[in-house]
């Protein structure tokens, strides 16, 4: 039965780095990436990695409860060994809450970025539009035909 999870487990965390080196890889490769974005993304593929060989651990663990004989012979062993279990499962969490909040703060900061760009180029688009017309205005001025006085 423990195998069975364990495994399980450790084919996800395995899974999961597979997937983050793939996307780090793609992510090297984009010749466009500002630095401050390149930045971030090396952070965060430390924290999705720490996760993911956590979570591998976790796995393996998990598959070892079925292999000890302590599990059986000794409670307290059982007991301190579902609590280790219990204490990686949260740490993994936090990680991954930690990872979570990471990543909303960074994309806040670049939509926030980016909204802040659009209005100056908006304000750039609505300046030549008012100089634009002020030109059309003076060649109107110009071109119309007065009545002699």
């Amino acid at each position: 039965m423990f195998i069975c999870v364990g495994a399980l487990v450790w084919l996800f965390g395995i899974l999961m780095v597979a997937w983050h080196v793939y996307r780090r890889r793609a992510s090297l490769n984009d010749a466009g990436i500002a630095p401050t974005e390149l930045k971030f993304l090396e952070q965060q593929y430390r924290r999705r990695m720490q996760t993911s060989a956590l979570t591998i651990t976790l796995g393996a663990l998990i598959s070892m409860c079925d292999y000890l004989p302590q599990i059986r012979t000794s409670p307290g062993f059982a007991a301190a060994y579902v609590a280790g279990l219990l204490l990686l499962s949260m740490w993994l969490i936090l990680l991954a809450l930690g990872d979570a909040v990471a990543s909303r703060v960074h994309m806040s900061q670049s939509l926030r970025m980016n909204r802040q760009m659009r209005k100056a180029l908006q304000r750039a688009i609505d300046e030549l539009r008012q100089q634009q017309a002020d030109a059309v205005n003076i060649i109107d001025d110009r071109s119309r035909i007065r009545p002699r006085e």
